[in-house]
């Protein structure tokens, strides 16, 4: 059976490692052409925030640039626009185009899809800056979070809630609709998954296996979901 192939290459997990204190960022040369620049401000915010949080201050970020507070407010001229380009690179940008075509695609085992899926999606989420920046934003009530999750939900979770009703034989949702404990055992996986990414870049606690913990959350997941979905999905409901 033909294995589904990613488009995106993944970096290796397991040699993430968190930054040291951040240094300065590089000056911005006064002879970039725009465009350059902007990218330039825009990889200086993530790296910023993701130190900070958004209580930074946009007049810390220039200095950190090199440049005066009223050029960066030339290409940003609020912070939110800003924090929503931050958002448009480090989460939109970094989403896998192939992620919900491959967890779909009924030619391959569902247990194959899933564990393909999460060690994909951690090598993606598995970074200082991704992690850091997604927790001050719900810390700080930025308009990050609940986004990012309604994606995961409309396009990941109930997609795979779908799925485990077709691996296990019972009512696809267009007879019965997908119910909140289906939901939430998912999310509970994908929670498992963040939780890898927490572990190492908010709590500074070495993982040897990330992938690893993948399996084994995976594992756990299948172990039990069947009985969940049956239950939920049966005449008993």
């Amino acid at each position: 059976m033909q294995a589904v192939k990613s488009s995106r290459r993944r970096p290796s997990l397991k040699r993430a490692a968190v930054p040291a204190a951040a240094e300065p960022t590089q000056t911005v040369r006064r002879r970039l052409p725009p465009a350059e620049r902007k990218m330039l401000i825009v990889e200086a915010a993530i790296a910023y925030f993701a130190e900070v949080g958004f209580e930074g201050q946009t007049r810390n970020l220039s200095t950190r640039l090199g440049v005066t507070n009223a050029l960066l407010f030339r290409y940003f001229p609020t912070k939110e626009e800003l924090v929503e380009r931050v958002y448009q690179q480090m989460y939109l940008g970094r989403w896998g185009s192939d992620w919900e075509a491959a967890l779909k695609d009924r030619a391959v085992p569902f247990e194959a899809r899933l564990r393909r899926f999460y060690k994909s999606y951690l090598s993606v989420i598995y970074s200082y800056e991704w992690i850091r920046i997604f927790f001050f934003a719900g810390l700080r009530g930025v308009n990050i979070n609940d986004r990012y999750i309604s994606l995961l939900n409309s396009r990941i979770v109930q997609p795979i809630c779908t799925e485990v009703r077709h691996a296990y034989g019972l009512p696809p949702p267009e007879q019965v609709p997908i119910t909140a404990v289906e939901s939430d055992a998912v999310w509970g996986l994908q929670g498992q998954i963040l939780y890898i990414g927490i572990r190492r870049f908010i709590y500074n606690q070495h993982i040897a296996d990330p992938e690893g913990i993948v399996d084994a959350a995976v594992d756990v997941f299948l172990s039990g979901i069947a009985s969940v979905a049956s239950a939920a999905s049966g005449p008993s409901r």
